[in-house]
């Protein structure tokens, strides 16, 4: 089956969305594992990664949590890790192949490189995007379960309150 170049971009462009989801779940879990009203101001300017790893970090000494609980988000966020691992890999690889996923050539004037890299198919990259998901839906069901219905959404409040404030701020300077 040959693939389209439209059918590709719209593949890539779902992992991108859904990564975007994935560290606006992070920022929530951050803020919901640390608590007080200053974690979304530590949060909200932060990347995948250190969401990632910060999380780790206060989960493992979170005291309050029971093992269970601590090993159900840890559990979360090992698939998130893998997640942003593969969508790292996604976006920067996919786009040295065509549309039917065969290496693409960067041309100089004497010479044609060939890009290194994994060939990722639409399925792969649909794939990559689906547990991006799954890693995203584990991870905030994991702190729900963990602390209390409606804790995500007073984290949400906070960031979005942070967030304004923020745009504020850049606007007045």
């Amino acid at each position: 089956m040959t693939q389209s170049l439209d059918e590709r971009f719209e593949a890539l462009g779902q992992v991108v969305e859904r990564a975007a989801v994935m560290e606006i779940a992070l920022r929530m879990a951050f803020c919901t594992l640390v608590g007080g009203r200053y974690a979304a101001a530590i949060a909200g300017s932060q990347e995948t990664h250190w969401l990632i790893e910060n999380c780790d970090a206060v989960v493992r000494r979170h005291e309050e949590l029971s093992a269970e609980q601590r090993d159900a988000i840890r559990a979360a966020l090992q698939a998130c890790r893998q997640a942003n691992r593969d969508r790292n890999r996604l976006v920067h690889e996919a786009w040295g192949t065509g549309a039917a996923g065969a290496p693409s050539v960067l041309q100089s004037v004497c010479h044609g490189y060939r890009m290194a890299g994994r060939d990722w198919t639409i399925s792969q990259i649909r794939d990559a995007a689906a547990a991006i998901s799954g890693a995203q839906q584990a991870l905030l069901a994991a702190v729900e379960g963990a602390f209390a219905p409606g804790c995500l959404e007073a984290a949400g409040q906070l960031l979005a309150a942070d967030a304004a404030k923020r745009d504020g701020e850049q606007n007045h300077a």
